[in-house]
C-alpha cells in the first residue's frame, strides 16, 4: 500500500511512531527469548511443531522456522529504523505464522498479538487502526478477566499477587488484608472487566486507557525482579501494552483534527475496503475463538488465559533409575522427592525458563509431546509416568485426570488431540 500524498496529521504521525515502538518492543521480546527463536544444535529443549509432520521432515521444518526468525528480525529492525513499514509488517506476520507452525512454543501471547497487529499495520491506513484495535484489546481484557473468576486463580496465583502487596502495607492494615486475601484477589479480574467495558464507551475510553496503564504499571511492580521476579518478557510486554494505550489516548486527542485530512481516491478506498474484509475475518477468529477454550477447541494462551492456573497440563515424573539419562537443565529442573517414592516431577516451567527464557506453553497437548520426547530418550521407557490433567472446574478447581505409565500409553494418549506430530517424533 502506498503512502498518502497529503501532509500527515497528528494521528498519522502518532500511528507511525506506535508502529515503530511496537516493532522495537517485539525485537526486545525476541532478544530476551532468543533461544526460543534461534535454537542451536546443542539446545536440549525440544522444538514441537504444530504441524502433523513425520520424523524425516522435522529437521527441515525446524531449520526453515529458524530462517523465518532471521527474516522476522530483519523486517522488525527495518520498521524500527523508520523505513517503509507496510510490506515489512505483512512479511513479519507471515514469518510469525511460520514460526508458530514450526514450533508451537513460539505462540507466546505477545507474539500472537503481534501477528494480528502486523497484518493490521500492513494492510489498512493508519487512521483506521484505532477502530480495529479497540475490540481486539477489549477481548483480551475480557477473556483474561473471565478466566480469573475461577477457584484456581483466587486461591493460588491471585493470593500470591495479594501477598506481594500486603508485605508493603502497614502491619495493622496487612493483618486485616491477610484475612480477606481471596476477596481481595477478585480486584484484578474486576479491574480488567471495568477496563474492557470502559473502552467500549466513547466518553470513557480515555479513562479506560488511563486505568489500563495504571493496571500494567501495578503488574510491573508486582512481577518485576524486586518482587515476583518473573521473566523480562513479561515486563517488556506490559510496557508495550502501556505504549498501546498511550497511542489510543493520543488518537482521541487528535481525532477532531484528523477529520480534515484529504479524502482518499476512489480506487484506494475500494482497495482499503477489501483489505478491511480480510482484517475482519481474522478479527472474528481472534475475538470469537476464545469462547471455545474451556471446551478444549482453542488454546489457553490464544484465549488470553494469563496468570490463570485453570489451564490443562501434563505432570511428568521420572524414576530415579533414569535420571542419569537426563541433561543438565532437565536434572536441575527436577523437583524434590518429598514422598520418597523414587519418582521426581520435572518442573516444566523451570526447564523452559532456564533454556528458552520464556514460560512453558500451558497446554496439555504440548506438554504431553514433551513427555513423549523425554521418554523416547530414556534407557527404560517405563521410567516415565504422566498425570494428564484437563481444565479445572471453575467453582471447585477439580480436574479430570488420566494416568499414563510408560511411552506406549503416552503415545496412545497423544491420539486424542487433533494437533500433534505423527508417531516417531
Amino acid at each position: 500500500m502506498t503512502e498518502r500524498s497529503f501532509t500527515p496529521n497528528g494521528e498519522t504521525i502518532s500511528g507511525r511512531r506506535f508502529s515503530r515502538a511496537w516493532a522495537s518492543g517485539l525485537l526486545l521480546l525476541i532478544g530476551v527469548s532468543w533461544r526460543l527463536w534461534f535454537p542451536t544444535a546443542k539446545d536440549s529443549y525440544p522444538s514441537v511443531p504444530l504441524l502433523p509432520i513425520t520424523e524425516t521432515m522435522l529437521p527441515a521444518i525446524l531449520q526453515f522456522g529458524s530462517i523465518c526468525s532471521f527474516v522476522l528480525v530483519a523486517c522488525l529492525a527495518w520498521i524500527a529504523l523508520g523505513k517503509e513499514f507496510n510490506k515489512a509488517w505483512i512479511v513479519s506476520s507471515l514469518m510469525l505464522l511460520i514460526c508458530f507452525l514450526s514450533d508451537q512454543h513460539r505462540i507466546q501471547p505477545w507474539a500472537y498479538q503481534s501477528f494480528f497487529y502486523g497484518i493490521m499495520f500492513g494492510l489498512i491506513p493508519v487512521e483506521s487502526w484505532k477502530h480495529w484495535m479497540r475490540p481486539f484489546i477489549v477481548s483480551i481484557y475480557a477473556y483474561s478477566a473471565l478466566g480469573k473468576f475461577d477457584a484456581q486463580f483466587l486461591n493460588t496465583v491471585g493470593n500470591d499477587f495479594v501477598e506481594v502487596v500486603i508485605t508493603k502495607l502497614p502491619s495493622i492494615v496487612a493483618e486485616t488484608a491477610q484475612n480477606h486475601q481471596v476477596t481481595i484477589s477478585t480486584i484484578l479480574p474486576i479491574t480488567e472487566l471495568l477496563v474492557a467495558g470502559s473502552l467500549c464507551i466513547v466518553t470513557l475510553r480515555i479513562y479506560g486507557s488511563m486505568a489500563a496503564i495504571a493496571m500494567h504499571l501495578s503488574l510491573i511492580a508486582i512481577l518485576g525482579p524486586w518482587a515476583k521476579n518473573h521473566s523480562w518478557g513479561v515486563l517488556i510486554w506490559n510496557a508495550l501494552l502501556i505504549a498501546q494505550h498511550l497511542y489510543l489516548i493520543s488518537t482521541s486527542i487528535h481525532a477532531p483534527r484528523s477529520q480534515t485530512s484529504s479524502p482518499s481516491p476512489q480506487g484506494e478506498s475500494s482497495n482499503t475496503k477489501r483489505r478491511e474484509v480480510i482484517i475482519g475475518l481474522l478479527w472474528i477468529i481472534a475475538i470469537g475463538a476464545p469462547t471455545m477454550e474451556r471446551q478444549g477447541y482453542w488454546d489457553h494462551w490464544t484465549s488470553w488465559s494469563l496468570y490463570s492456573p485453570h489451564t490443562s497440563r501434563a505432570k511428568i515424573e521420572l524414576h530415579q533409575s533414569v535420571v542419569g539419562n537426563l541433561d543438565h537443565f532437565q536434572r536441575i529442573s527436577l523437583m524434590p522427592d518429598n514422598d520418597f517414592d523414587q519418582w521426581q516431577e520435572i518442573n516444566l516451567s523451570e526447564w523452559s525458563l532456564s533454556t528458552r527464557g520464556v514460560p512453558v506453553y500451558p497446554q496439555a497437548r504440548y506438554q504431553l509431546e514433551l513427555a513423549a520426547i523425554i521418554a523416547s530418550g530414556l534407557s527404560d521407557t517405563h521410567g516415565v509416568r504422566v498425570k494428564l490433567q484437563g481444565v479445572s472446574d471453575r467453582r471447585t478447581g477439580r480436574r479430570r485426570e488420566e494416568l499414563l505409565f510408560n511411552l506406549h500409553e503416552i503415545n496412545q494418549a497423544r491420539r486424542q488431540f487433533w494437533l500433534h506430530p505423527k508417531p516417531g517424533i
